[in-house]
């Protein structure tokens, strides 16, 4: 059985509250910080909100605790000087408290479905990317994402070499050697390989995909290569440092960049105007804005 007790703690005692109940031998703690959503230059961001109240759940578990829920109640009320009424309670067995995160299929509009591994759906009119988001950053749901799967799977890239700077969990990698890149190289501050390689397999790629894990902005790895095309979608700022970094304009004539806000385009629009480029698409969905540049 697992138990769940629950305290409105001050969120700015949160610290306080934690570190005494740790002292007392409890570390099975969760809470939500109280934020709230604000627009900045590059996106989103947060701001805490300090003099709110959060909800503090404490978790105990038969397995490891004798005479619960009564042992917890009486440690919660000496160990912080509360009364018992001030603590909520509820218990559940422990095999309802697993959750699995399943995705629904998504229909790209375009004659391409992101499949995912929970599913059994029969796709015979479709062409199908199969999916599975493990660790890494990047499960199709964003609107960045699908608006640059459109535009790789709306194009031809047979015998086309790929870079895709800050891949992720790689579904534009995906995506690319599914149109018949020859070769892509994806890139990515994090260790991702295990994700790629794995989702690669899902979808039978035999194509080379070399995975380099690196700094793009502050690091010593540098782009050297010619690219036929190459994918960013991290975000205006993070995009502009990269292209100044490694003087990207340099290395393709076709870049296709995404994670961009509404409100924070123009500087980079410029950057690429001024080396030559013009706009060729652009979509949007809600602020999210999606850009392929080319020289062609």
């Amino acid at each position: 059985m697992l138990h769940e007790f629950t305290l409105q703690v001050p969120f700015k005692r949160i610290d306080e509250y934690t570190e005494t109940l740790n002292a007392a031998g409890i570390y099975n703690l969760y809470y939500e910080s109280p934020i709230e959503i604000i627009k900045v230059q590059n996106g989103y961001g947060y701001e805490e909100k300090e003099n709110e109240n959060v909800e503090l759940k404490i978790y105990a578990s038969d397995v490891e605790v004798d005479h619960l829920p009564e042992a917890y109640f009486a440690l919660l009320e000496e160990t912080l000087s509360i009364p018992r009424e001030d603590i909520s309670y509820i218990s559940r067995e422990e095999t309802d408290w697993e959750e699995t995160y399943e995705f629904e299929d998504i229909d790209l509009g375009n004659g391409w479905v992101i499949m995912y591994p929970n599913s059994h759906a029969k796709y015979d009119d479709l062409h199908v990317l199969k999916f599975d988001p493990l660790a890494a950053f990047g499960t199709g749901l964003h609107e960045t994402t699908q608006g640059c799967l459109r535009m790789i799977l709306d194009r031809d890239l047979t015998g086309k070499s790929v870079l895709d700077l800050g891949t992720g969990s790689g579904m534009l990698t995906i995506a690319a050697s599914l149109k018949g890149a020859e070769k892509v190289v994806a890139v990515d501050y994090e260790e991702v390989a295990r994700e790629l390689y794995h989702n690669a397999e899902l979808n039978h790629l035999t194509n080379t995909i070399e995975v380099v894990q690196a700094d793009l902005i502050t690091g010593d790895y540098t782009i050297d290569n010619q690219y036929d095309l190459i994918l960013i979608n991290i975000g205006a700022n993070e995009t502009m440092s990269i292209l100044e970094r490694h003087d990207l304009l340099k290395n393709s004539n076709d870049f296709i960049i995404s994670g961009l806000v509404e409100w924070h385009i123009d500087q980079l629009i410029a950057v690429f105007e001024s080396g030559g480029f013009s706009i060729k698409e652009k979509a949007q969905t809600n602020e999210w804005v999606t850009i392929h540049f080319s020289k062609a």
